[in-house]
C-alpha cells in the first residue's frame, strides 16, 4: 500500500518541480516577449492605418495580413529579447543572438539546479543520475525514487519526532489526498454542475429590444383606448322642477358635493402616480408629495400607471426608466402627464422634453413645479374666455 501511495506522491512532487523550475521561468520569458511585441504593434498599427481604405477593407489582404503581422511581431520580439540578453551578458558582438540563446539555456539550467537542491538536497545532474531506472525496471519507478529523495531530504532537514517509515507514509498519504481533491473531486464537481445546468430549465432572460418597446407602446395605446370615453349621449329632456337644495336653481342639475380642502398652498387634489423601482427614491418623493397635499400611487411601469380607466393627472417617473422608452412611441396625452425625477448623477436622456424635478430640491420646489403646470393647463381656457 505504501508503494502505491509513493507513486502518486512522486507525481505530485514532479508536478511541483516542473511548475517552479520550468513553467514559471518560461512564463517570465513569454511575458517579456509579449511586452516587446506589444510595443512593436503600437508602432506598426499607425502605419497600417495610414494605408488607403480599399486596401484595409480588402478581405483577402486582411486574412493574410493578420497572421503575417502576428508572426513578424512575435519573431521580432523573440529576436530583440535574445539580443538584449546577449548584450547584457557579453556586450555587443556579431553573434549576439546566439550568445543570448546560450545565456538563456544556462540561466534556465541554473534555476533547475537551485530547485533540485532545494527539494532533494542534490544538484540537478546528481538527481537525474539517481532517478534513472535500473535495467528491467518500469519507467514509473523514477516517480517513487523522486518521492523517496524528497522525503529523505525533508526528514533529514526537519528531524521530526517520528520514525522514517511513519513520515514516509504521512507524506505519501497527504500528497495522495491532494491529488484526490484537485484531480478527481474538483473535475467531478465541475462535471456535475455542467450536467445540472444542462438538465435544469432555462431561465427566461428579459431583453430590451425594438419589439419589447413596441409592445410596451401597444399596451399603453390599448389602455388609452379603454380609458377614452365615447361621444356623450344627448341628455333626456326634463321638466322644470323646484330646487331640491339651496345650491340649485329651477331647471338646473344639483351642484356636486364639496371636495375636501387641500393642504395650504397646494393645488386641488389630483391623482398622482410614481414610476420607479428605487424604494428610497419612492419614499422621498412620497414624503414630498404628502407635504404638497397629494396621495401618490407607486407603480412599476408607465403601462401600469395608465392601465386603469381613470388616468393620473401627473406621473412622476424615475429618469433612469426613460432610457428604456422611446418618446415617439408614446401617445402625446401620455407624454404630457410625465414629470422626470432626477438626481445629481441622473439626468433626462437625450430626445425627451419633460418637466424635471430634482429630488434634492425638496417639497417647496415640487410645489412650485406643480403650480407652474397647473397654470399652463388653465392658461388656454383663460385666454379663450377673455377673447
Amino acid at each position: 500500500m505504501l508503494e502505491l501511495l509513493e507513486y502518486v506522491a512522486g507525481g505530485v512532487v514532479l508536478g511541483f518541480y516542473l511548475l517552479v523550475a520550468v513553467v514559471l521561468p518560461a512564463a517570465v520569458i513569454v511575458a517579456f516577449v509579449l511586452l516587446i511585441g506589444t510595443l512593436l504593434g503600437t508602432a506598426i498599427d499607425p502605419a497600417v492605418g495610414a494605408l488607403p481604405e480599399p486596401i484595409r477593407a480588402n478581405r483577402i489582404l486582411v486574412a493574410i495580413g493578420r497572421p503575417v503581422r502576428m508572426v513578424v511581431v512575435r519573431g521580432v520580439g523573440i529576436a530583440l529579447f535574445l539580443a538584449l540578453v546577449g548584450v547584457a551578458s557579453s556586450g555587443p558582438s556579431p553573434g549576439v543572438l546566439q550568445r543570448g540563446f546560450q545565456q538563456i539555456i544556462v540561466t534556465l539550467t541554473a534555476i533547475q539546479d537551485i530547485v533540485a537542491t532545494w527539494i532533494t538536497g542534490s544538484v540537478l545532474n546528481d538527481m537525474l543520475v539517481q532517478l534513472q531506472p535500473a535495467s528491467g525496471e518500469a519507467p514509473l519507478t523514477s516517480l517513487r525514487t523522486l518521492e523517496n529523495l524528497v522525503v529523505s531530504h525533508i526528514y533529514t532537514t526537519l528531524k521530526p519526532g517520528v520514525t522514517d517509515l511513519a513520515f514516509r507514509w504521512t507524506f505519501a498519504a497527504f500528497a495522495s489526498a491532494l491529488v484526490a481533491v484537485y484531480v478527481v473531486l474538483e473535475p467531478a464537481r465541475a462535471v456535475r454542475r455542467r450536467i445540472a445546468h444542462a438538465i435544469s430549465p432555462r431561465a427566461v432572460e428579459t431583453t430590451l429590444s425594438e419589439e419589447s418597446l413596441a409592445r410596451q407602446a401597444e399596451l399603453i395605446a390599448q389602455a388609452l383606448a379603454r380609458a377614452t370615453p365615447g361621444a356623450p349621449a344627448a341628455p333626456a329632456p326634463v321638466a322644470p322642477a323646484a330646487p331640491v337644495s339651496h345650491w340649485g336653481r329651477p331647471g338646473a342639475a344639483p351642484a356636486p358635493a364639496i371636495a375636501p380642502a387641500p393642504a395650504p398652498g397646494a393645488i386641488a387634489s389630483q391623482r398622482v402616480a410614481i414610476v420607479t423601482w428605487d424604494g428610497e427614491l419612492a419614499s422621498e418623493l412620497e414624503r414630498q408629495l404628502d407635504a404638497a397635499g397629494f396621495a401618490p400611487l407607486p407603480v412599476r411601469s408607465v403601462a401600469e400607471a395608465f392601465a386603469s380607466r381613470v388616468w393620473p393627472a401627473i406621473v412622476f417617473i424615475d429618469a433612469r426608466h426613460l432610457q428604456w422608452l422611446a418618446p415617439d412611441r408614446l401617445p402625446l396625452l401620455v407624454r404630457a402627464r410625465l414629470v422626470a425625477v432626477t438626481r445629481d448623477d441622473v439626468r433626462v436622456p437625450r430626445g425627451w422634453q419633460l418637466d424635471t424635478h430634482p429630488i434634492e430640491s425638496g417639497a417647496d420646489a415640487l410645489l412650485d413645479l406643480l403650480r407652474r403646470r397647473d397654470a399652463r393647463r388653465h392658461a388656454p381656457a383663460t385666454w379663450g374666455t377673455g377673447a
